[in-house]
Parts: C-alpha cells; sequence; structure tokens
C-alpha cells in the first residue's frame, strides 16, 4: 500500500478553487395564475454545476408538501423518486434554459383524492376519482388479492422558462412521476395479520401505463395545462425494510396539448447493496472489490463494525458508489489513521469510471469522507473536526 502523509490529505481538503463567482441576480416576473397575473421573483445567475436546476428565490414549496412521506413506506424511495425524476427530466428540459420549481398544480387535496381507496366509491359525473381498483379494504383477502392497490404516489415537478423579452419566466414543462408498488401488502380482515402479494414487472407496467394515460387527461383540463410539454415516468418501489431504493423503469414524453401518450423508452436502472447475494450473482467484480475493502480494514482497524455499500447501475454499468464504514470511536487518532488507510486502498485498487463516496462514521456522526468523482484520480478528504 502507498503511504500517504496527513499533509497530502490536508492539502487535498483546502481544495476551494471551485467555490463559484457570485454575480448580481436579476428580478423578473413569474406567471402564476389562469389570468397570467405575475408575482416578483429573483433568478440567480449561478448554479452549483450545469447539472443542477437553478432555482427561482423565493422557493416555493410544493403545493402538495409532505404527502410523498404518508405514500411511501421507504426513505430511500422517497429520495430516489425526487432526486431521479430530475435527473431524467435533464434530458428533456436543459438546465441550461429552464429553472426548477415544486409542483404547484397537484394539490394535497387532489393527490389524497386520487390515491385514497376509500374515495373511488364516491363518483364524479360517473367515473371514479380514484386511480386504484375501487374496493373495500375490508372486502376479504382474495378480493384484494386480484385489486391490489398498484399507485403509491404522483410527484410532480415544474420547469420554468423566459419568454423571449427575458423578463418574465413562464412553466413550460412538468415531469410527472409515479410511484408504483412492487409488493402489495393488505389485511384479509381490520386487525388481522398483514399479507404481501408480489406485483410482477410486466402487471405494474400496464397498470402504470393506463394510470399515466389517465393523469394526463386530467391534467389536460386544468387550463394552465393544456399546451405544457410533460415528462411521465413510472417508478417501482422496494419492498418496505429495503436497505437501497427501487428505480425508474420507463419514461415517455407529450409534446403542448398532445392528448395520448406515445411509446415508452425502458430505463435501465439498478441499487444494489453490497455484501448481498443479487451483488454477487450480478456483478461479481463489484462484490469482490467490496469485499477485499472489508476484509483490508478488518485486519487494519480493532474497533471496525462492517462495510456496507450501495452501487447504482446504469445499463448494468456502475455509475456510482457509496460506502459506509461504522467504527467504534475510540479517538481522532484512529479516525485519521483509518481514513489514510482507506484512501491508500482507494487510489491503488478502486478505478476510477465512476463516482465515489466513503463515509465513516462513529455513533457521534460521521468522521471523515473521502469523495472522488469519475475521471478524477485524487480523492477528496475531509476529516470532520479537524
Amino acid at each position: 500500500m502507498k503511504r500517504i502523509a496527513l499533509l497530502m490529505l490536508s492539502l487535498v481538503v483546502l481544495g476551494t478553487g471551485c467555490a463559484p463567482a457570485y454575480e448580481k441576480n436579476e428580478e423578473v416576473g413569474v406567471e402564476t395564475t389562469e389570468q397570467n397575473q405575475q408575482e416578483k421573483a429573483i433568478v440567480p445567475k449561478y448554479s452549483i454545476s450545469e447539472d443542477y436546476y437553478r432555482p427561482l428565490e423565493k422557493y416555493k414549496p410544493s403545493k402538495s408538501r409532505g404527502v410523498i412521506t404518508h405514500q411511501m413506506a421507504n426513505r430511500f424511495d422517497i429520495k430516489e423518486m425526487e432526486v431521479g425524476l430530475r435527473r431524467h427530466a435533464k434530458g428533456v428540459f436543459d438546465p441550461k434554459d429552464y429553472f426548477f420549481q415544486e409542483g404547484q398544480y397537484l394539490t394535497d387535496d387532489i393527490l389524497y383524492d386520487w390515491l385514497d381507496r376509500a374515495k373511488n366509491e364516491a363518483e364524479t359525473n360517473g367515473t371514479p376519482n380514484g386511480l386504484n381498483p375501487s374496493v373495500k379494504e375490508d372486502a376479504g383477502e382474495e378480493v384484494l388479492r386480484d385489486n391490489p392497490k398498484y399507485l403509491s404516489h404522483i410527484l410532480e415537478q415544474d420547469y420554468l422558462k423566459k419568454n423571449e423579452e427575458g423578463d418574465v419566466v413562464q412553466l413550460k414543462g412538468m415531469t410527472i412521476g409515479l410511484a408504483m408498488k412492487s409488493q402489495y401488502q393488505f389485511q384479509e380482515e381490520i386487525g388481522g395479520p398483514v399479507l404481501y402479494e408480489d406485483i410482477p414487472v410486466a402487471e405494474m407496467l400496464k397498470e402504470g401505463k393506463q394510470i399515466a394515460q389517465t393523469v394526463l387527461e386530467r391534467l389536460r383540463k386544468m387550463e394552465d395545462l393544456q399546451d405544457v410539454p410533460i415528462m411521465f415516468a413510472i417508478y417501482r418501489e422496494e419492498e418496505k425494510g429495503a436497505m437501497v431504493p427501487g428505480n425508474f423503469v420507463a419514461k415517455t414524453t407529450v409534446q403542448g396539448s398532445d392528448m395520448k401518450l406515445g411509446s415508452w423508452e425502458p430505463i435501465q436502472e439498478d441499487y444494489v447493496l453490497f455484501p448481498s447475494d443479487e451483488a454477487s450473482g450480478a456483478h461479481p467484480e463489484d462484490a469482490s472489490l467490496i469485499s477485499d475493502l472489508q476484509n483490508d480494514v478488518a485486519e487494519y482497524f480493532p474497533n471496525y463494525i462492517g462495510v456496507v455499500g450501495k452501487g447504482f447501475y446504469i445499463e448494468d454499468e456502475l455509475r456510482e458508489l457509496t460506502i459506509t464504514i461504522p467504527i467504534e470511536f475510540k479517538g481522532q487518532t484512529e479516525v485519521i489513521g483509518l481514513t489514510q488507510y482507506v484512501y491508500s486502498i482507494i487510489v491503488e485498487n478502486f478505478p476510477n469510471y465512476f463516482d465515489l463516496e466513503v463515509n465513516i462514521e462513529s455513533h457521534n456522526g460521521q468522521e471523515s469522507l473521502i469523495s472522488r468523482e469519475a475521471g478524477k484520480e485524487e480523492p477528496y478528504v475531509h476529516i470532520y473536526g479537524q
């Protein structure tokens, strides 16, 4: 192993040359109502990087803020649903041209009306409001198995763009993410044991595409959304207690005024937990890399607890790897020594074609961070409390 001096780590930590240059912001109008009324907003001239959308100031929270936490059981799914939808939006709404804003059209009342199974029985103009099968929760095991609740949540994100004069920002794009269950849980009777039923991918996709068409028709009835391009993406949730999130499986985009969805593009993404049987079977080389790191750390560090990794794959190619190393904290000297040791392993053994992040943590919180962007040779290192 290479011997990496603490001085060298300190020099890496001090890299501040990438700080953004703050320029004067500008004030514009933002269209907010069906009558094209405007309110003032500040457009920042800078962003963290070209990969991020610039928000408007002041920041407007979603009109359905908090609903997602009530509808999706896995916190990893909640984060990936939001971040992943923005990631896929970049292919349709370029961050160089568009500003990001949380959803302003699907309110919490609308979402609960569309998602709540009990409200399926109440009809409006002869059509059920709910997007899930209309059955009572105490209908019995056979009925519930045949009519699973496929849809967990609908996530809206808005994309705004300046008009030709450059003084007004208008809604020019929208993304709609549909969170679909991979496993349906229900009770044969209220208060009875919880039963589980897996939902096949093909069945989930079929239902998701039908729901997307219905959602499109409802959005087009809203006056502000009749001519707005909309990207739809279907997200398959993981099981409730999973250590990694699910993934997006398909997407499609309709242009302004289109009333029918076209063909869907499959999305080949996956999150994999290390160590696991799935990782060893599908990605043996990466699993071996994590296993070797685990063995090396166990030999070096007496207060080591374990190594947990999470890999993000696109079309079976590793794009991001996050590793967590929990330790029993016995002093800052041990943290510095372990950080240096892990740093040397990364430099010598880990290829640099994917983004890498290593978090060394104790019961006190995060102790150090090692990160490296894809294509870079030297990792960035920060030891907390230094």
